[in-house]
């Protein structure tokens, strides 16, 4: 119950730092990957679409 209770707070601060991605230990490495990479798509897609002057 204790542990519950310190991940919480954990993955919240960490979602509100890299903009809501991060780890969950129960689901598998692939579902994990597939979170981060479409994260880092979603984060760069406007920087790559952004007209440059």
């Amino acid at each position: 119950m204790a542990s519950q209770v310190l991940q919480l707070p954990q993955q919240d601060v960490w979602a509100v730092l890299t903009g809501s991605w991060y780890h969950v230990p129960e689901h598998s490495k692939f579902r994990n990957s597939c979170h981060l990479y479409l994260w880092l798509f979603l984060l760069l897609l406007p920087l790559t679409l952004h007209p440059r002057t």
